[in-house]
């Protein structure tokens, strides 16, 4: 197994592995010390079934069921993302081809499940890729200024929020209106430290951040608004143009992700998969009372 950076940026590629085959325990150690550290792992031309990406997700953490029940496959642990429909005309899955802005996934959530990785079964011919930001490089790359005003500083992390600002007439197959009842508002840090390395990584979700404990709201979002543009500049992104079999594994408490959209008469499946992380190797963002 050989783990190299792509072109030059924060991501890491995995070679030399095939994931439904059981895996030699120094190979799981040193991809798992890759993942802690760099936050974005991509795996290429991998063949596998639901219970084999059940059995690669708990090499990795603990598999857990999303909140969407419609978005399930038959094998609770995946999760389908798709624009096909069902035979009776319903979407399959969720998300549709809607372009999503960068975010990250469950920081909503008072216990963020941050693992998350993403399996490509079937690509469109043009659009659909997905684009990573690295949290930790965009922390240290701050400008002084920027890292007085975010060190020690709360956020109160929104689910209405989010979805509120989405055009709600886009069929993604949300149950928004009972996410909404059941997802309280929640405060976080936005900046956060690795629990083995000491580095820190912002901690910000660009249409879910609704205020900074102790601003006033116009310079919460100009400096919202500034860590977001500082955090996806070029030199902080790595950039993914999806093929059949490729497996990408990320940290949502260490990196932002947003996707293109694509032409409604083009197919897109994948299969997505949520898991905990081990707190002493990844950071896990506290809740804040």
């Amino acid at each position: 197994m050989q783990i190299e950076a792509i072109d030059g940026s924060f991501a890491r590629e995995v070679k030399g592995i095939q994931l439904w085959q059981p895996m030699a325990a120094a190979d799981r150690a040193a991809m798992l010390e890759a993942f802690s550290e760099a936050g974005v792992l991509v795996f290429r031309r991998q063949a596998l079934s639901e219970e084999e990406l059940v059995t690669f997700g708990r090499m990795v953490g603990a598999p857990s069921i999303y909140a969407e029940t419609a978005w399930l496959s038959a094998t609770p642990e995946v999760i389908i993302l798709s624009n096909l429909l069902s035979s009776d005309g319903t979407l399959l899955g969720g998300l549709a081809n809607n372009r999503l802005d960068w975010h990250t996934d469950q920081s909503y959530y008072a216990e963020p499940v941050t693992g998350c990785f993403l399996y490509g079964v079937e690509l469109p011919a043009e659009g659909g890729e997905t684009s990573w930001a690295s949290l930790f490089n965009a922390y240290e790359t701050l400008p002084p200024e920027l890292k007085k005003a975010v060190d020690g500083a709360v956020g109160t992390f929104s689910f209405a929020a989010r979805v509120g600002g989405r055009n709600r007439k886009v069929n993604d197959n949300h149950d928004s209106e009972r996410r909404i009842r059941e997802t309280l508002d929640v405060k976080h840090p936005l900046v956060n430290v690795h629990p083995k390395t000491g580095r820190r990584a912002l901690f910000i979700d660009p249409n879910t951040v609704t205020s900074i404990d102790g601003m006033p709201d116009d310079e919460a979002q100009d400096l919202l608004d500034r860590l977001r543009a500082h955090t996806i500049r070029p030199e902080n992104v790595y950039d993914h143009d999806w093929q059949p079999g490729d497996l990408v594994l990320w940290d949502n408490a260490v990196a932002l992700h947003k996707r293109e959209g694509f032409p409604s008469e083009c197919s897109r499946l994948m299969k997505r998969m949520i898991l905990k992380l081990d707190p002493a190797q990844h950071i896990i963002p506290p809740v804040v009372q």
